[in-house]
């Protein structure tokens, strides 16, 4: 029997990732979850992904979820702590804002009787550092959306993948050098050789949730890392010189330039204490899963993308 996987956020680049990777299967039953199933967006993927059976769900709205997952043997899960409902709750005082959502997919999920989750997660950056840097919400959030699942597993099997440092982020942390006026520089508070698990979203994640998928006894209880391997901030502005041949540099800003403590702490504890704590297996598991996972060089050529507008 051709099993159903309902894919939360199909819109959204892990989403959207999953999707893709799913549909060129050819192997599954899709259901996309999204809030605007008639928005343009979703008209243009129904073109794309002929077969994807397209619903309105919200992770605010419990019941919408549990119809989104009804008859689902799998559900991708993922939540965006980065969007203005979330925002809106932690400024008024709710720092549980993201878990609540994550915990109303959960409930949902079993509640309609799916067999598996797999959950888009991260490391707790409070635990990684000792207590040192418990504010990293976006972080936090996450893993106690799956320190929750975890504690349901007597009722749905979980898988979590961690998601490393999205390679997009160069892309939005960048400027035309006020030096120059033509030179692209890439502005992180870390140092130039810090070393980042790097992911191209769009690219990598389904790939990876396909072969949970497809390898479920494997990958029962692990964290299965999303990341082609460990890159240096400085790597990324190479790589795009030597794509676009339009000089770049990598520049390390003051952590007062950065308007956000949240932030100050992610970037302060991944240089301390590492991005997925130092963990390396990951990259032997890679050649596993057969996939050409996203170098500095590849996604700069996949972009197309030549720099800031002025």
């Amino acid at each position: 029997m051709t099993k159903l996987v309902a894919i939360v956020g199909a819109t959204g680049l892990q989403g959207g990732s999953v999707l893709k990777s799913l549909h060129a299967t050819g192997k599954y039953k899709l259901r996309a979850l999204t809030r605007d199933p008639n928005s343009k967006q979703v008209a243009s993927l129904k073109a794309k992904y002929p077969g994807v059976d397209w619903v309105r769900a919200d992770l605010d709205d419990p019941a919408s979820l549990r119809s989104a997952f009804q008859g689902a043997n799998a559900v991708f899960g993922v939540t965006q702590f980065f969007q203005k409902s979330i925002g809106e709750r932690v400024e008024g005082g709710n720092e549980n804002a993201e878990f609540e959502q994550g915990k109303n997919m959960v409930d949902a999920a079993i509640a309609a009787g799916a067999e598996s989750m797999v959950l888009s997660s991260l490391d707790s950056m409070k635990q990684l550092s000792h207590g040192k840097y418990p504010g990293v919400l976006h972080f936090e959030g996450k893993h106690k959306i799956e320190e929750y699942l975890t504690s349901m597993l007597d009722k749905i099997k979980g898988y979590f993948i961690y998601l490393g440092f999205y390679m997009e982020n160069f892309v939005n942390y960048s400027r035309i050098s006020p030096e120059d006026n033509k030179t692209v520089e890439f502005t992180l508070p870390l140092k130039p050789d810090s070393k980042l698990p790097l992911v191209d979203t769009a690219n990598d994640t389904g790939a990876v949730v396909a072969y949970i998928l497809e390898h479920p006894e494997e990958c029962l209880g692990l964290v299965v890392e999303v990341s082609g391997g460990y890159y240096e901030p400085q790597d990324m502005a190479k790589a795009f010189t030597a794509v676009t041949g339009i000089p770049s540099r990598y520049v390390q800003i003051p952590y007062e330039y950065i308007d956000n403590d949240e932030l100050v702490q992610m970037f302060k504890g991944q240089e301390e204490f590492g991005y997925f704590g130092g963990r390396t297996e990951f990259i032997e598991r890679n050649k596993e899963i057969k996939h050409a996972f996203t170098t500095p060089t590849s996604f700069w050529k996949n972009r197309g993308w030549t720099g800031p507008s002025q």
